[in-house]
């Protein structure tokens, strides 16, 4: 169940001691104002009852394989990819878990990496790979060959510093987010540079440490802008069109976020990695829920990193700190239709 909740009251009510007739709209104002700080307890509520669980159920898929791992991504048959970043390689788990596959190896001959981050997976099941510390960004086969690499090292179009996002529309163009160089690039099926995006600052349609990326339907792109604490949305076109979030413990706040996942509605699933939570926005930005909190239990986080959800509400996320996956099972919430 999602809970979306708004309080807007008072508007436009002007009330004057030499004009009593106003004062009943203005106590119809107070009213208002009364019932909206009341449904925004009651969805601070919901979001804590998500924290803890009340919403779903978690379970730990491993916490046997993984050093610090990062980017996560689901194919159409469910299978879930790791990126393995401090071991330097991916692994390939069965839905349940268990590893069926483990690709690449440290180092930067093709098909090796360092220090991997994102992944992504087209509907045929290849994977885009951004491979941060060699500069580039990897294709493999879905048996985990290495097919073709974009970028090196610098500054210009199609080079990248520490690419650490990597996202694909419906046309098939790769977005990547070029971490040290404080920008997005597009690029071709085929690697060539479409457009770049950004540059360093606070601003609207700046950036300061872009992780995360995910293309919604529209093709709308959706940006962790760590370094800002914030997710901004652009048009498929690049332009700014909004910014949610600032830096902060409350609702709607973050600390570095990471890492972006789309519903089919449409909403938001951010790791808040240093708020060591899960936070699910609307379309509009407004805060819906949040799952998790600092810790080392089921349903704890510290440092969630990627993440996957399906169109059931079942989510799995990267517990980086923890070295382990998790995945959050749905159900009713007690009391509520």
């Amino acid at each position: 169940m999602r809970v979306l909740l708004s309080a807007r009251a008072g508007v436009g009510i002007h009330a004057r001691a030499e004009r009593p007739l106003f004062w009943p709209l203005a106590v119809a104002g107070l009213t208002m104002v009364l019932i909206g700080l009341v449904l925004f307890q009651q969805h601070k509520q919901l979001a804590a009852e998500a924290t803890s669980g009340a919403l779903g159920s978690w379970q730990i898929l491993d916490d046997k394989h993984f050093n610090s791992p990062t980017g996560l991504a689901e194919d159409r048959d469910h299978h879930l990819y790791v990126a393995d970043s401090a071991n330097q390689h991916l692994y390939k788990l069965a839905a349940d878990g268990q590893v069926i596959g483990v690709f690449g190896a440290p180092g930067a001959a093709p098909g090796q990496f360092g220090r991997p981050s994102a992944i992504v997976v087209d509907p045929i099941g290849i994977l885009y790979v951004a491979d941060t510390a060699n500069n580039r960004i990897q294709e493999l086969n879905p048996a985990g060959n290495f097919i073709v690499a974009y970028g090196s090292a610098g500054s210009g179009p199609g080079q990248f510093n520490n690419p650490r996002g990597v996202a694909l529309d419906h046309e098939g163009d790769i977005f990547v987010a070029d971490t040290g160089n404080d920008r997005i690039q597009k690029l071709s099926p085929l690697g060539k540079v479409l457009a770049i995006w950004g540059h360093s600052g606070a601003g609207l349609g700046e950036f300061h440490q872009p992780f995360g990326l995910s293309v919604d339907a529209d093709g709308s792109i959706y940006v962790a802008d760590s370094g800002n604490h914030r997710v901004e949305k652009l048009s498929p076109s690049g332009a700014a069109m909004a910014q949610f979030g600032a830096y902060g413990t409350d609702l709607g706040e973050f600390d570095y976020p990471r890492w972006i996942a789309l519903d089919s509605r449409g909403d938001l699933f951010v790791s808040d990695s240093y708020n060591h939570r899960v936070q699910e926005l609307s379309p509009a930005g407004l805060p819906i829920a949040q799952f998790g909190g600092q810790g080392g239990q089921v349903g704890q986080f510290r440092r969630p990193e990627g993440l996957v959800v399906d169109d059931l509400g079942a989510m799995v996320v990267v517990d980086a700190d923890n070295d382990r996956l998790q995945r959050f099972n749905p159900g009713p919430v007690p009391g509520l239709p």
